[in-house]
């Protein structure tokens, strides 16, 4: 397996991806192709970063990086899309992609923030990484101290 950083995203093919997460109620990995397709997330911005997980050409996992678009401080970075396929799960694709982007989000942003919905074993994913569960922030179910200066 290789996680490898996205340049055009349209050179992948996701569809499997995109059926497998709408079958599990999942809108978001739509909602990050229709985006991009748009313009209107590219990923593209300073500290900005997309990935993909891929064994040989086929697509596996996917995740990005974004400045925290619910907040004004350009120091603050947010996981977007992370999504493995169910198949692959368990296997430590989720942790490599997670990972990576954690790694470049230390490079540009002193706090990691994510949100996820009711799902115990992303949950456990980003503990295990790291992060600290929070209550009673907007837009964030998960915050990571990455440094006190930048």
């Amino acid at each position: 397996m290789i996680i490898e950083r996205v340049t055009s995203l349209d050179q992948y093919e996701l569809n499997i991806l995109i059926d497998d997460s709408l079958s599990e109620g999942y809108k978001f990995i739509k909602r990050l192709v229709d985006e991009y397709a748009a313009e209107y997330n590219k990923f593209d911005r300073h500290g900005e970063a997309l990935y993909v997980a891929k064994i040989e050409d086929k697509v596996i996992g996917i995740g990005g990086l974004n400045i925290d678009p619910y907040l004004s401080f350009p120091y603050v970075g947010r996981v977007r899309h992370l999504y493995v396929l169910r198949q692959k799960r368990g296997t430590g694709v989720g942790k490599r992609l997670l990972n990576t982007i954690i790694d470049e989000a230390r490079k540009h942003f002193r706090t990691l923030r994510l949100s996820s919905t009711n799902n115990l074993a992303a949950e456990n994913l980003y503990i295990k990484c790291g992060f600290s569960k929070v209550e009673g922030i907007h837009k964030a179910s998960h915050i990571l101290e990455i440094s006190k200066s930048h």
